[in-house]
This record gives C-alpha cells, sequence and structure tokens, in this order.
C-alpha cells in the first residue's frame, strides 16, 4: 500500500509535543559562533553582507523558529543593494550545501526554507519552503511572494523576520510580529544548517543583497535524530502505546451536473470542479485506538484548484448506483482545504475533528475552482486514496474482529482480521486483508474479538522486506524494522 510519509516521520507527529529548545543564539555584536565568510562587523554591533554567515546546529529541527534582526535593509525595487537577480538573504537548509538545487538531487529529495530578495520581488520578498526538493508542492516547494508599495520598508528602521514551523508541516514567515506567509506541506520540514547574507544556490544568478546589516540570529526548536539515524527505541510510542493505520476507501466516485444521472463507481480518476462536480469517498475505520490525527492523501491526476474537503453524514450511497442526482449532501462546513494541485502531486486533507475511532465515514470533495481538478480513485491502484490514522490506546475489537480460533478470516478494509488490532495479526491463520502503519496481517493463530494475539507482520518497502511475530507490538519496534525500507515515490505505481 502506498504511504505518503515515512513511519519514522509518522512516529514524530504521533509523540508528544516536547519543549522547544534554545538551538542557537548569536548576537553578532563583533563576531560569530558560526563560519564568517566575507562581510564585515559594524559599529554598534552587526554583520554587514558581505557574503556569508553559516552555522551547523547539530541537530534536525523538524519544529522550531528561527528569528532575525535585519537594518539598512532596501528590499525595494530600485534599491542599489539589488547585485544579483535572487538573493537568499536568509535560509535553513537539511543539508550542509546549501543549495536549493542539491536539495533536488539529493536522495532522498531534502528540506529547506529560504527569503529571497531582488529587484523582480514587489518591494519586499519571496518565502519559499519545501520538504522534498523541487517536487510540486505540499511536499515540494511552494512559493509566495510578499508584497510592498515602494518605499514602504525604510532602510533607516530596524525590522524582525521570524520563520516557524511545525510538526504538521505548516511554515509561517512573520515580518515585525505579523503572519505573512504560511505553507501547508502535510510533513515536518528536516533543517539543520543556518544561513545568512547568502546561502550556496549556483553563483551569479544568486548572490547576497549588498550592504544589509544582520543581528540577533536565534533559533529554537525540538531535536531530532538527524537523517540515517534510527530512531529511539521509543520513538513515537506514547505510555499507552501507538500505531499508525492505513485504510483505503472501500467506495469512491464523482458526480457532474452537467450529466446528472451518470455513475462514475469504476472510474480511475475523481474530479471536482466549480462547475459542481464532487467527489466522494467512504472509508471503514477499524482497530484504532484514540485518534491524535487522521489525514486523508490524494494524488492529483489533473491539475487546478484542490477544493475543500466536507464530512459526508450519510454513509448509505453506493459507488454502484450514486450520481449527481441522488447524490449525498456534504456538511457545510469545510473540513479542510487545498489551493492550487499539480499532476502527480501528493496532498493530504486533514479529516481528524471528523475522525473520532472506529466506524464508517464519509467526505466529499467540492470546488469553486473553474478548471477544477481531480484525484486518482482506488480503482487506478497504488496512487488511490488513503486514509492515515494516528493513535493511542487500546485498539477497539471494531467489526474487523472475529476471524480467530479455526477457519480463520479476511480482515475488513483497513482492519486486522482476528481481532482488528492495530499493527495487525491475523487471526485463527486466516490472511489478514487490512493495514495498519502499513504493515499487512498475514497468517498467525492469534485468538479473535479482541487486540492482536501472535500473529505475523509483513512490511515492504522497494526491494526489501521483513517478518517478524509480534504481540501486540508497539509503534516504536515497528519503526525499528522499517529503518531502511524506502519511501515511495508520488509519482510510483
Amino acid at each position: 500500500m502506498r504511504r505518503s510519509t515515512p513511519l519514522a516521520t509518522l512516529a514524530l507527529l504521533v509523540a508528544g509535543p516536547v519543549a522547544a529548545q534554545v538551538q542557537l543564539d548569536d548576537a553578532l555584536g563583533s563576531s560569530t559562533t558560526g563560519t564568517q565568510t566575507g562581510g564585515q562587523f559594524v559599529a554598534g554591533g552587526g554583520w554587514q553582507a558581505g557574503h556569508q554567515v553559516m552555522w551547523d546546529l547539530g541537530v534536525v529541527l523538524t519544529e522550531g523558529t528561527f528569528s532575525v534582526q535585519l537594518s539598512n535593509w532596501n528590499p525595494n525595487s530600485d534599491s542599489p543593494q539589488h547585485q544579483f537577480d535572487k538573493q537568499h538573504i536568509l535560509s535553513m537548509y537539511e543539508s550542509a550545501h546549501g543549495s536549493p538545487h542539491q536539495s533536488d538531487a539529493d536522495v532522498p529529495k531534502g528540506s529547506f526554507w529560504e527569503v529571497r530578495t531582488g529587484a523582480s520581488y514587489d518591494n519586499c520578498f519571496k518565502f519559499l519552503s519545501s520538504t522534498s526538493g523541487f517536487d510540486p508542492p505540499p511536499l515540494g516547494r511552494d512559493e509566495t511572494r510578499v508584497t510592498r508599495p515602494l518605499g514602504a520598508i525604510q532602510p533607516t528602521q530596524t525590522y524582525t523576520l521570524e520563520v516557524r514551523w511545525t510538526r504538521a508541516g505548516e511554515v509561517t514567515v512573520l515580518l515585525d510580529g505579523q503572519p505573512q506567509v504560511t505553507h501547508q506541506h502535510g510533513v515536518p520540514l528536516r533543517v539543520r544548517y543556518v544561513f545568512i547574507g547568502t546561502d550556496n544556490a549556483p553563483a551569479g544568478t544568486y548572490g547576497p543583497q549588498a550592504d544589509v546589516v544582520y543581528r540577533n540570529v536565534r533559533v529554537t526548536g525540538t531535536p531530532t535524530p538527524d537523517a540515517g539515524t534510527p530512531p529511539p527505541p521509543d520513538a513515537g510510542a506514547s505510555a499507552d502505546g501507538g500505531a499508525v493505520a492505513s485504510f483505503e476507501p472501500v467506495a469512491d466516485t464523482w458526480t457532474e451536473p452537467a450529466n446528472p444521472t451518470a455513475v462514475h463507481g469504476a472510474d480511475a480518476d475523481l474530479r471536482t470542479g466549480g462547475d459542481g462536480r464532487t467527489v466522494y469517498f467512504r472509508f471503514d475505520v477499524r482497530g484504532v485506538g484514540r485518534v491524535q490525527r487522521a489525514r486523508l492523501f490524494l494524488q492529483a491526476m489533473n491539475a487546478g484548484g484542490g477544493g475543500d474537503l466536507h464530512l459526508v453524514p450519510d454513509n448509505s450511497w453506493s459507488e454502484a448506483t450514486v450520481s449527481h442526482q441522488n447524490r449525498p449532501v456534504p456538511a457545510a462546513a469545510a473540513l479542510a482545504s487545498l489551493g492550487r494541485v499539480e499532476i502527480g502531486g501528493t496532498y493530504a486533507f486533514d479529516v481528524t475533528p471528523a475522525v473520532t475511532g472506529n466506524g464508517l465515514y464519509s467526505f466529499a470533495i467540492t470546488s469553486t475552482d473553474v478548471d477544477g481538478s481531480g484525484y486518482d480513485s482506488r480503482e487506478s491502484g497504488a496512487t488511490g486514496p488513503e486514509l492515515v490514522v494516528e493513535s493511542v490506546g487500546p485498539a477497539g475489537g471494531g467489526a474487523g474482529g472475529g476471524g480467530g480460533g479455526g477457519g480463520g478470516g479476511s480482515g475488513g478494509a483497513g482492519g486486522a482480521a482476528g481481532g482488528g488490532a492495530a499493527g495487525g495479526g491475523a487471526g485463527g491463520g486466516g490472511a489478514g486483508g487490512g493495514t495498519a502503519g502499513g504493515a499487512a496481517g498475514e497468517g498467525g493463530g492469534g485468538a479473535g474479538g479482541g487486540g492482536a494475539a501472535g500473529g505475523r507482520l509483513h512490511m515492504e518497502g522497494g526491494c526489501s522486506s521483513v517478518s517478524v511475530d509480534v504481540v501486540a507490538a508497539p509503534l516504536a519496534a515497528l519503526l525499528l524494522l522499517a529503518a531502511g525500507l524506502r519511501r515511495r515515490s508520488p509519482g510510483e505505481r
């Protein structure tokens, strides 16, 4: 089954909040704790570009804040400080190379954020962020201009620029405490290296904005294991255990007012648009504990406005018969929304408020965009919709139980047979059809009706696979097994 984020990343999302720590605090008075290349320190304190100062935090941060004070900063279009077309005056990277282009060439592709100025950037700056090189958003590079009237930014004043990023994948840039731009990536950034003045993007097109003075660089955040380091034994597990369960839809379709009696339940794509085209999904959630987070992952097959996701109270519809004429009515309020989506990109709607535990859940996507967009359906195979539920506590027996004992039974959609326990052992020798945390249950002689007892877990990634006997294994143990299994790229089928 496709997973849009690796288990190690999902473990970070399940784990409870950790107090942020100060990772860097450099006043840049008359010296720096970083590595200085060019530039100079000025009377009264501050480093003036010049070229670059770089710091290695020594830890990767998946949530945190960066802040700096800028003076003698003139980003206006007529500024004499613009000596390069693109000036990455502030940035953080996952890797020490400090280049967005190299981040796109890294395997896997790397994370970064940048504040870019230049004569063509509307008298302020452009903000760029990515968790996956130059891939399309939301996982990949997103970019937004922050515009100001000519002369609104005065070089005689001091400004504070701040960037905040969260484990939910939200990245926000603030100017003097006021939010300017927020990007929603759906997965956390991983950043370690700090650059001011300029980064290491290709010289010529890229370089520093001349004569800007930087003071009081500060970074706070929660450290996480660096790339390639296995998670600690208890990563992602709470005191009462934890699990990440993945569910395919039991039904999906779309309807169109232009052809009100048409039935699209067997289509390989799902279409939404401003003309009233509406997408529908239904999921059967089984074997989860207390829900901490739930997200619906989709892969776009057509570019356009991503749409608004709504809960559908009626779960009785059938993809074999539903049309625009008899479609169920979505709730008025949207649970989540997406901006523009691109072909082949993987996108996520946060549906946590709606998914409260085991049971049936229906959703609809509507759109006001004239062109609209489209997503792969369950009929398309591995790139079809996927509901990922992160939970803690005992798994409910739910409707997935009943296979234990003798003859065995196959698990329901998304649940594990023989008890519906997340992490999933199949009961009574039957084949487990559901998945939990990306693992498919397979044989095993467990007792039915409750949690997993015995059972066998099979995990795959690329050309690698591993099987292990489990007894209600916590997520942390599964993470160690998952280390090294390749994350599937969005376009792979």
